[in-house]
């Protein structure tokens, strides 16, 4: 008995162009949206944020309930789930908070690695333009204490504009995919249907 394997050869002539230049119109749209409302965004951002750790505690409740009696890790599991339903539905009801205590955490990180740069940049005296790693190191704890000092505006900045930015940015990309791909289609010969 033999096998037959069916190769489908995919190349510029079978993208449909239409998908990426309607992506890309979508994105800017958004975007301009998520940037000239970005409260709106930081909301719904944090509300999908609460759905996702909803949806994690629900699994790891149900992982918690099926593991065999005693099993070692079933307690954090259900310690975890607890601790996401909280969060979930505290994201539902105060997203300004939920907001504020993800902008705090990503202040900590951004600390962090402020620190980590600049160590970085003072103890490998070999690595070329040091100053490159000392700038992000001060551009870090820049942010991090604005975002620390002004968390709820941190998280409208980082909720609302930073992804609205991205949509935009996203947007633009999908629209030269389209053009291109539409520019490159005009040379393909189209083969006749058997």
């Amino acid at each position: 008995m033999v096998e037959e394997l069916t190769v489908v050869e995919m190349n510029i002539c079978h993208l449909k162009w239409g998908g990426f230049a309607f992506l890309g119109i979508l994105g800017v749209i958004f975007g301009i949206l998520m940037i000239l409302f970005p409260e709106v965004t930081a909301t719904v951002v944090v509300v999908l944020f609460g759905v996702i750790i909803l949806i994690l505690s629900l699994l790891a409740l149900i992982a918690a309930l099926m593991s065999p009696a005693g099993a070692p890790r079933s307690g954090l599991l259900l310690l975890a789930a607890v601790i996401g339903f909280i969060f979930g539905i505290a994201s539902f009801i105060v997203p300004q908070v939920i907001a504020v205590i993800i902008t705090e955490i990503i202040a900590i990180i951004l600390f962090i690695i402020g620190i980590l740069y600049l160590l970085w940049a003072a103890t490998e005296k070999t690595v070329p333009h040091r100053w490159v790693q000392v700038l992000i190191g001060i551009l870090s704890f820049i942010f991090a204490i604005l975002f620390m000092v002004y968390p709820l505006f941190g998280a409208v900045i980082l909720l609302g504009y930073l992804v609205g930015i991205y949509f935009i940015i996203y947007g633009i990309l999908s629209l030269v995919a389209a053009y291109v791909i539409h520019r490159l289609q005009k040379g393909c010969v189209t083969r006749p249907e058997q």
